[in-house]
């Protein structure tokens, strides 16, 4: 291949099997390089691809991974698929390979999700180094813990790709309103539920900005 001959961002997704987003993401990350021309249009070395290529292939199966996603709603369904492109392009940039997706829409406190169940089995019965989620709660709101363990006990790991520290606080916050939504609704039926539990959230924030002006 000539090393001087300069691909489009199309093709060089198709050579790297990802998408046009996830080698964006990848020059925003450094991951790879781009030549910019005068109109902001992408140009890619066919060595800087090779690269690329020559990284992706020294990965064997013990750096394999799978990816879960989670959105609570239907009408985050394109924040899902978002979801699953941020945690390609950092799984990708990591070194991981891709085993396969799991994705589900139902509530994080919701155990009975099908993606949920099925990734430990699969896991269990095959070799997974690294299970990877962009945040804690997009696992489960509570349990982590154990699901971490359990997973652990099959010799794979929990990662989360987002590093930024949370508010601890608010995590706590976040977490008793999740609790008290999910009782509601099997109290009240859900619209009334989420009604009674918008209302304690309000209260809750309320009590909270009331303390912080005494601080």
């Amino acid at each position: 291949m000539n090393s001087e001959r300069l691909l489009r961002i199309g093709d060089v997704a198709e050579i790297l099997g990802v998408t046009t987003q996830t080698i964006r993401n990848w020059c925003n990350n450094g991951y790879i390089n781009a030549i910019v021309g005068r109109g902001g249009h992408r140009r890619f070395m066919v060595s800087e691809v090779e690269r690329i290529m020559e990284i992706n292939g020294k990965e064997n199966e013990n750096k394999n991974c799978l990816l879960y996603c989670r959105v609570s709603t239907s009408i985050q369904k394109e924040n899902l698929e978002r979801q699953i492109e941020r945690l390609k392009s950092f799984a990708i940039s990591n070194g991981y390979i891709i085993d396969g997706i799991y994705k589900d829409i139902a509530g994080g406190m919701n155990f009975k999700r099908k993606n949920l169940l099925n990734l430990p089995d699969y896991c269990q019965s095959n070799r997974v180094s690294t299970v990877i989620i962009e945040y804690k709660d997009r696992l489960a709101r509570f349990g982590v813990d154990l699901l971490k363990e359990i997973l652990g006990s099959f010799g794979t790991e929990l990662l989360i790709g987002n590093t930024v520290d949370s508010d601890y606080k608010q995590e706590i916050i976040d977490d008793m309103i999740a609790t008290i939504i999910h009782f509601s609704s099997r109290l009240y039926g859900k619209r009334k539920g989420w009604n009674k539990a918008i209302k304690i959230k309000q209260e809750l924030l309320k009590v909270e900005l009331e303390n912080s002006k005494f601080k």
